[in-house]
């Protein structure tokens, strides 16, 4: 990318390595170290045409994520939409939106940093995040 002078690196972490929960801080500290990583590569990489940035979604509404609430207590027999009403917000009550993530969501974002309007991003966290992460 750089000899070419142009290219995209767009990394994927997680609203956990800006806002840390008090488990899986192993899982935070790979993302946060994503984060560092990428902030690094755009210095580096910026005067060569290669943008460099992080997307990092709240909980995302992945088979992953449906599987963790369905272990909750109470949980039998209802709806993903039912799950993600009752159980999101006893792990993440910050989500302003009401809802988790949409893979859509961080795709939209993904694509927008590989757009041309993005031409002067770099070193960028854009979080999608639904309000959750206290910081500006």
């Amino acid at each position: 990318m750089a000899e070419r002078g142009w290219g995209r690196i767009i990394n994927i972490s997680s609203e956990s390595g800006i806002q840390p929960d008090a488990v899986a801080i192993e899982y935070a500290s790979a993302k946060s170290a994503l984060n560092i990583l990428t902030k690094g590569l755009a210095k580096t990489y910026a005067d060569r045409g290669v943008l460099v940035n992080v997307v990092s979604p709240a909980y995302v509404d992945t088979p992953i994520l449906r599987d963790l609430l369905a272990q909750q207590d109470g949980a039998e027999g209802l709806s993903r939409e039912e799950l993600a009403a009752h159980f999101l917000p006893a792990f993440r009550p910050n989500i302003g939106v009401g809802r988790p993530c949409k893979p859509e969501d961080v795709a939209a974002a993904v694509v927008f940093l590989a757009s041309e309007p993005a031409s002067f991003i770099t070193g960028t966290n854009l979080r999608v995040d639904g309000g959750s992460v206290l910081a500006i």
